[in-house]
């Protein structure tokens, strides 16, 4: 390391700038009161290399944005209690894997019928299915509506599309043709299987007793170093393994869900997580280019109305599946109607397999990003336009679902996920799940 005057590191500028970009747009759009993702995208096309070039070269912020990446997903996985899954079991897999399955197939159709191959329209059918788990959760905990049917639908969907996530990343590879056909996708599902089953073994049986004892040393920094460490270190292995790092992450923070030490695990990894997150959502403003984009700009206004049009079809097709009422389906549908964040991180998984959106190539990830920013900052207002439809077609909205209030509240009260709450950070040692230094904790 040079302490010497005047040798300022390369990667230094770039990384103030991106901060400072960040966290400027960041506030001005919380004070406009969207949600800062949206901030974060647009500071990365400002200091991008296609704009003002402050950031030439991605490949200085990439190794953070993957670490930011698997920090989202860790964070995620961590309020996926397993538990609260079995609760709700029924209410998530029926609106949400109807949504995801009708959806993917609808686009994949119109694709076929541009000319488009079908892998390559599956691929696309995956990153349309998916919506905004950060700023849906926003919006719903705005509104007030967490324990309301339109709600918990919403958040219901949103937990299904996170765990398709796992099949999605595991089957880009024979989308990509580097798997044989059906033996291929029987491989991928029998991994996704075994995976899941060594999570569940794992979170069960090993991770809360390793969690208690070092609870147990009273050392904040320690515990700090063990869930970053965890979570960095299962999804090294399943790198390994031929399994997403990032999908790694998230299975890590699933693990780590079912110990008493879940929450405080989340309160003090958040800050880490919300960084490097920001500097993901960053790293995929730079992807755009204004140039190309003013050339394209009918084609992103067409594409984002499509997107919505079948994603309202497809989400309230599916939520009327739940027989919650056509009302709650309506406002459910609006809500769920825009491309989620991680779309993105399969768009870069998919690249590495030659998959890009509608097998446009870069023009189809410069769309991709243009219409996401749209649809992220429209989701308020189609989340208005819903509640507006639903009290003009008067009729009574369904009660709430039994048995999925206790399985959503904690999900969409807390709005933790992604970049979706800024709230403080917790007490070091929640009141949920208090240390016992250096002797047995009562249970």
């Amino acid at each position: 390391m040079m302490l010497a005057a005047g040798e300022t590191p390369v990667y230094l500028g770039p990384i103030v700038a991106l901060l400072v970009a960040a966290g400027l747009i960041g506030a001005l759009f919380v004070r406009l009161k969207v949600v800062p993702i949206v901030g974060f995208l647009l500071a990365g096309v400002l200091i991008g290399p296609h704009q003002l070039g402050v950031v030439a070269d991605e490949s200085q912020v990439e190794a953070a944005a993957e670490i930011g990446v698997m920090l989202l997903l860790f964070t995620i996985g961590v309020e996926f209690s397993i538990e609260r899954l079995a609760r709700i079991k029924k209410f998530v897999l029926g609106g949400g894997t109807v949504q995801v399955l009708l959806t993917t197939a609808v686009v994949t159709v119109l694709c076929v019928l541009f000319g488009v191959d079908w892998r390559i329209g599956v691929f696309t059918g995956f990153l349309v299915a998916l919506s905004s788990t950060a700023i849906v959760l926003k919006v719903v905990a705005a509104k007030g509506i967490t324990q309301q049917p339109v709600g918990q639908a919403s958040v219901g969907t949103l937990i299904l599309q996170d765990l398709a996530i796992i099949v999605m990343v595991l089957l880009i590879p024979i989308l990509g043709g580097q798997s044989e056909g059906v033996w291929g996708i029987i491989q991928a599902l029998g991994t996704a299987a075994l995976v899941l089953t060594a999570v569940i073994v794992v979170a069960r049986k090993v991770m809360p007793p390793l969690l208690e004892r070092v609870a147990r040393l009273c050392s904040p920094e320690i515990f700090l170093l063990s869930i970053v460490a965890i979570a960095l270190g299962v999804a090294y292995l399943t790198s390994l393994a031929g399994v997403s790092d990032a999908l790694g992450a998230f299975l890590a923070g699933m693990v780590l869900s079912e110990s008493r030490h879940s929450a405080h695990a989340l309160s003090e990894i958040m800050p880490l997580q919300m960084i490097f997150s920001a500097v993901f959502f960053v790293s995929i403003g730079m992807m755009l280019d204004i140039a190309v984009l003013a050339q394209l700009w009918w084609m992103v206004l067409l594409t984002a109305i499509a997107v919505v049009v079948i994603k309202v079809a497809t989400a309230y097709t599916a939520v009327s599946v739940l027989r919650v009422g056509a009302p709650t389906a309506m406002g459910a549908a609006f809500l769920l109607a825009q491309i989620g964040e991680f779309s993105f991180v399969l768009q870069q998984v998919g690249a590495e397999y030659g998959l890009s959106p509608a097998g446009l190539g870069a023009d189809g990830d410069q769309l991709l990003v243009a219409v996401t920013v749209v649809l992220m900052t429209a989701t308020p207002a189609l989340g208005a336009l819903g509640e507006h439809i639903t009290k003009r077609m008067g009729q009574r909205p369904a009660p709430p679902q039994t048995g999925t209030a206790g399985g959503t509240s904690t999900r969409g009260s807390t709005a933790t996920h992604g970049t979706a709450s800024w709230s403080p950070v917790g007490a070091r040692w929640p009141a949920t799940s208090p240390p016992t230094c250096g002797r047995t904790a009562s249970r």
